[in-house]
Formats: structure tokens, C-alpha cells, sequence
């Protein structure tokens, strides 16, 4: 148990906020290499990887004890990865078009706008064309200005108002992710071990740091095999991005021509194969079960597309009505709605004894246990708290009181599961399959939310719950993993909250300052914007022509409800079963179409290692797919530093919207 010492959580939430801070310049403004993307993001790696190095020889020169411990050290990269979520794609990157979109476009001819008008909170935007104007298109002269020159330019009291108000409403939603975190962390760590694979790198550092091996962990001949694999392909690849007259090494493969259009096979059409090193090392990291189910499910998935061609049931993207994605296009996909709602209770049915635990002894035990970070009573009664702020909040903008309770809980359900989903499966990238407020108009119809329910709906599910490829809720998670090897819960608990509210601050002010400077219009936000528009415009029409529960919805979500259960009873009563749940949560998320190969990769590794060399040669196997992590990680830091000199961006792991 090592001591977090209040200089290095400084430090921690310093390195903190200047990633979120750095985002938006280095994404939006000079186009770089993105330093988040994931919940395994590039740059806080990166960086914490030399720490790492820097500490330890520091430590081996002046033989004492590091400047910086492993807890110490993991905290740091934990911070740094908040920041970097919270600074760009986790909330920056659309607040502010999610705020001002109805104000700068009004004169534009958007039928939504005057359709939404009555309904959008004005307290919630900032409706100063004066403001909005200059945020949109830039000072004049601003790409001569100076950062300070803008700094002083920039209305900060008209934004003060409306700033407050979504700032309170954002660190109420963190909170209550903390809470909820929390309050299932000594469930998911002590008594269902759950597996953190995204973790084990930073924590062989760590471990490697505390007990003075670094140079031993450094010098391991497999994890330089491991390493230089990935240095390899991404240098000759890199370089013949650069210089096209030098071959590339092929890491994707177009396999979905080989498959029909129609037919049986149909649903592997687009069938992609990425070969991305660090996604096979965390793969291999992950539970065997874990990994057979992810790619065994999306395998399934596709057949289960053509399944349904051969029978008929060939629906029309049309059937599946409006809603607010990111990618419900087809029937089967709504499976997941039902899934989802069937594994939080699975969730909540695990935890039963701790939960009644917890309230029973509420108002006496004010222990911190292990896999927590504070007293689980204080966060039984903060998420209760937090949520019902949330609905208050919602009812105080216009939802309907149905609305304003199913909601709340329905954002922080599925953010619980898809916190599971990423943490112990271990999946560097994901996206939801099903937007929260699909699937309850789906199932209730739009009516159910109230005209403007609709409206409030989408813009606070757009701004928190919808993006969901940096949130927060699965960092906290891991930070939860992370306090359980240290004394000082309640000072990390203390910096954690500050690291919060500093970096909301600091995504507003750097997105504010860029965006004065150059215009939104013209940072390379365009997909984004897009997004948000499409939002605004759905919402409309669900305003102008209210839906009723869609049939298909409601017929595949039953489906996807009664085939979780099966499969999570027996996961539940058979050691034999092969197949995890979480598999077919994640089976037609976006992310699965990059990943599903690599998982199949270290299934198999992991698999032939442990079947015919055990334990003891998976312990030195291990190193070579860790390696494979580090060498890609590395690789993409370098390639991302050769960008901003270079202007040609190589792209070490593929993106999602890709």
C-alpha cells in the first residue's frame, strides 16, 4: 500500500488539466494525431511511460526511493486520461455547438429551429449574435492575434451565466458516475474479481517501479520481441506515408467482397480485418472467455443479419423510424436495447447481498473497504442524490414527469454497463449501438416524453450520454482499481473531484479561446457539427410528427431481453459455458468491426499458450503482448510528434468514424 503525497496529486491534476487544455488545440486547430480517441488514450501513455523511466533512473542513480511511487505514478496517467477525455471528445468537442446551434443557424432556413424554439430552455443558450458570431466565424484578425490578445477580447460575462448553469449540471452528472462507481467498486473488485485488462500495463510499471526493477522489466527479451513488432510496421508504414515509393506493410484487409449482397452471408458485406497490435496484447490480456465471446458474437451478429434476409424479414432502414443513432439502422441491432436493460439487472442481482449491506448498515459503517474510494453508504446516498437532481432537472425544463424519472436512470444504466462492457473486456474503442432515448421511444413512443421532453432528451444525451468513446464513467472505474492500492483514499477522493471541476473549467475556457481565434467553422470539426445538426433536425421532426412505440423496436429489444437471459443463466450455472454476455452487448457496436479480429488473435494466443505451456509460459509470453501495447504506443507518440513538423498525420489505430 503506498501513500499518494499531496505535491505529486498536484502535479497529478497539473498534467491533468493541460491535457484537456492541449486537445482541442492540437485536434481542431493543427489537425495532429488525436491524444485521446479511447479509453487506452495515446498521449497520457506516452508521456507516463518516459515518467516512468525518468523516475526510475533517477531513483537507481541516487539509490533511494522514487521521487514518485507506482500508485503515485498510476494516479497521474489516471488524471491525464480524464483530462484528455473531459478537454476534447468526452464534452468540449460539441458543447459548444450543442449550445449555440439554434442561435447561429436561425437565419439559415432550418425548418427545426423555429419547430424547437418554444421548447428549448433559453437559459440553456447563449442567443447573442454579438456572441455567437464571433465564436462561429472568428475575431477579425484573430488568426494574427496572440492567445492572450484573444484571452482579453473574448465576452466572458456573457458566458458566465449559461456556463454555470451546464457546469452545475455536468459535475452533479460526474458526481453521480463517482458515486455509482463506487458504490459497485468493492463488488466488481473483491468479490466478482473482475479483470481490468486496459490496466495491466500502467500496473506492471508500477509494480516494476516499487520494487526497483525497472531495468529488469525494461531489458525482458519478450517484451522487446513484443515491442518491436509494432516499431517495425510502423515505421516502414509511416515512412511510406511519407515517401509513397516505399511499400506499406498491410494492416487491413477488405474482406466483405468476397461475400454476397444478398443472401445467408449478407451481413458480412463489409466485412473489414485490422491488424492492430495493441488491441491483440489486450485481448491476450483479457479474460479467454471474455475474448472468445467478443469476436464469437460479432461473428454471430452478421450471420444473424442474413438469418433474417433468408426469412423475409428484410426491413427497411425506414421501419426503424428516427432516432438519435449513432448507428440503429438495422432491426437486429435493437437486440441491445434488451440486452442492456437484462444485464443491468443481472448486475444489480450479483451486487444484492453488498447493496442491502450497504443500506442496512447505511447510518453505523463509515469504513472504506477495499475497491473503494470512499464510505459505500456515501455513495449510496449521493447517486440517489445526483440522480434525483437530474430529475428535477429535467422536469424544471419541460419533460414530462415519466420522462424526467425513466430518463435519469436509464443514462446512468446503460453508462454502468457499457462501463462493465469496457473496463473487463477490455476494449480500447467503443461506441453505443442504440442511443438511452431510443430505446425508451422505442418501446413507449415519443408522446411518452412530451414535446419538449423531446427536446431537453437530445440535447442533454448529445452533450453527456451519447459520445461515449471517451467518458468518463469507465476512468473512474479504473481509478476505482487504482485506490484500492493506497492508504490515502479520501485525499484521492479530494483530488479526484478537484481534477473535475478544473478540467470542465479549462474545456470550456481552451475551446472558448480557440474558437474566438480561428472560428468553429473553420477548426476541423465538420463531422461533429453534423452530428449535432442531424440531432437538432431529428428532434424537430419527432416534434413535428410524434411517433408511437415502434413495433420492430419493441419485437427485436423483447428478443435481445429473452436471449440475455438465457445466456446470462447460464453463465450464472454452468462453469462449462463458454460464452460471456458482454459479448453480445458489444456484438453490433461500431467499434467491434475493428476489433473483432485482434480478439480472436489473443483468444487463440491465449489459448495455445495456456493449453500446452500453462501457467508458467503464459507468465513469459505475457511480456510479448504487453509489449505489442508499448510499441504501439509508442510508435503513434513518435508519429504524432513527426506530424506537427511534417503536416502528414499517419494514423497508427484506426478510427471509428472511419
Amino acid at each position: 500500500m503506498n501513500t499518494l503525497r499531496l505535491p505529486n496529486l498536484v502535479l497529478a491534476i497539473i498534467l491533468g488539466m493541460l491535457m484537456c487544455a492541449a486537445g482541442p488545440f492540437n485536434t481542431a486547430w493543427l489537425g495532429g494525431t488525436a491524444l485521446g480517441g479511447g479509453h487506452f488514450p495515446l498521449a497520457p501513455f506516452f508521456i507516463s511511460f518516459f515518467l516512468f523511466i525518468a523516475i526510475a533512473t533517477i531513483a537507481m542513480t541516487t539509490k533511494k526511493a522514487p521521487l514518485i511511487n507506482g500508485t503515485e505514478q498510476l494516479v497521474i496517467w489516471l488524471f491525464m486520461v480524464i483530462g484528455v477525455g473531459i478537454g476534447y471528445s468526452g464534452l468540449a468537442e460539441t458543447f459548444f455547438l450543442n449550445i449555440t446551434a439554434p442561435a447561429y443557424y436561425e437565419s439559415g432556413g432550418y425548418r427545426w429551429i423555429s419547430t424547437l424554439k418554444p421548447y428549448l430552455p433559453q437559459s440553456w443558450y447563449m442567443n447573442n449574435p454579438e456572441v455567437v458570431k464571433p465564436l462561429y466565424e472568428g475575431f477579425i484578425g484573430g488568426h494574427n492575434m496572440s492567445l492572450w490578445q484573444v484571452v482579453l477580447q473574448v465576452p466572458w460575462s456573457a458566458w458566465v451565466g449559461v456556463l454555470l448553469l451546464w457546469g452545475l449540471f455536468i459535475m452533479i452528472a460526474y458526481l453521480t458516475m463517482l458515486c455509482l462507481v463506487n458504490l459497485f467498486g468493492r463488488q466488481w473488485v473483491e468479490n466478482e474479481r473482475v479483470n481490468f485488462p486496459l490496466l495491466r500495463v500502467p500496473q506492471f510499471l508500477s509494480e516494476a517501479l516499487d520494487a526497483g526493477k525497472m531495468k529488469e522489466f525494461l531489458t525482458n527479451r519478450y517484451l522487446l520481441w513484443g515491442i518491436g513488432i509494432p516499431v517495425f510496421i510502423h515505421l516502414i508504414n509511416g515512412l511510406s506515408y511519407h515517401y509513397p515509393s516505399i511499400p506499406q506493410l498491410p494492416t487491413l484487409v477488405l474482406a466483405g467482397q468476397y461475400f454476397p449482397k444478398y443472401g445467408l452471408f449478407s451481413g458480412f458485406n463489409k466485412l473489414q480485418l485490422y491488424l492492430v497490435p495493441a488491441y491483440i496484447g489486450f485481448a491476450f490480456l483479457a479474460t479467454r472467455q471474455i475474448a472468445f465471446s467478443f469476436w464469437v458474437f460479432y461473428i454471430l451478429g452478421a450471420l444473424f443479419m442474413g438469418i433474417l434476409y433468408v426469412m423475409g424479414f428484410n426491413i427497411p432502414q425506414s421501419a426503424m423510424g428516427i432516432n438519435f443513432g449513432p448507428n440503429l439502422a438495422r432491426p437486429a441491432e435493437a437486440t441491445v436495447i434488451g440486452a442492456t436493460f437484462v444485464f443491468f439487472l443481472f448486475i444489480l442481482w450479483l451486487a444484492r447481498g453488498h447493496l442491502v449491506n450497504v443500506f442496512t448498515t447505511s447510518l453505523r459503517d463509515r469504513t472504506v473497504h477495499q475497491g473503494e474510494i470512499l464510505p459505500a453508504s456515501w455513495s449510496l446516498f449521493g447517486a440517489l442524490a445526483g440522480i434525483g437532481c437530474m430529475m428535477v432537472w429535467c422536469f424544471w425544463f419541460g419533460m414530462s414527469i415519466g420522462g424526467s424519472v425513466i430518463i435519469p436512470i436509464v443514462f446512468f444504466m446503460i453508462m454502468l454497463v457499457i462501463s462493465r462492457v469496457i473496463t473487463q473486456g477490455g476494449l480500447p474503442q467503443f461506441m453505443l449501438t442504440a442511443a438511452p432515448s431510443d430505446g425508451v421511444t422505442g418501446v413507449f413512443g415519443t408522446r411518452f416524453l412530451g414535446a419538449a421532453g423531446v427536446a431537453v432528451t437530445a440535447v442533454i444525451q448529445k452533450m453527456m450520454f451519447l459520445d461515449v468513446q471517451e467518458s468518463l464513467m469507465p476512468n473512474l472505474v479504473h481509478g476505482n482499481k487504482i485506490s484500492e492500492s493506497t492508504t490515502s483514499k479520501r485525499r484521492f477522493f479530494i483530488a479526484l473531484t478537484i481534477l473535475l471541476a478544473v478540467c470542465i473549467c479549462t474545456a470550456f475556457c481552451s475551446m472558448l479561446i480557440l474558437s474566438y481565434k480561428t472560428g468553429l467553422r473553420d477548426l476541423q470539426l465538420e463531422v461533429e457539427t453534423q452530428s449535432v445538426l442531424s440531432i437538432y433536425e431529428n428532434a424537430g421532426r419527432l416534434i413535428d410528427a410524434p411517433l408511437s412505440a415502434n413495433p420492430w423496436i419493441s419485437m427485436f429489444a423483447l428478443f435481445g431481453a429473452l436471449f440475455m437471459t438465457v445466456l446470462v443463466f447460464c453463465f450464472y450455472k454452468f462453469p462449462w459455458w463458454p460464452l460471456h454476455p458482454l459479448g453480445f452487448i458489444a456484438a453490433y457496436s461500431k467499434s467491434m468491426r475493428i476489433l473483432w479480429v485482434c480478439f480472436f488473435l489473443g483468444w487463440l494466443c491465449n489459448y495455445l499458450v495456456l493449453h500446452y505451456g500453462g501457467t508458467s509460459l503464459y507468465r513469459r509470453i505475457q511480456m510479448v503482448f504487453v509489449g505489442l501495447i508499448i510499441g504501439d504506443m509508442l510508435m503513434g507518440g513518435v508519429w504524432a510528434i513527426v506530424s506537427l513538423y511534417s503536416g502528414i498525420v499517419y494514423p497508427v489505430f484506426p478510427e471509428l468514424g472511419g
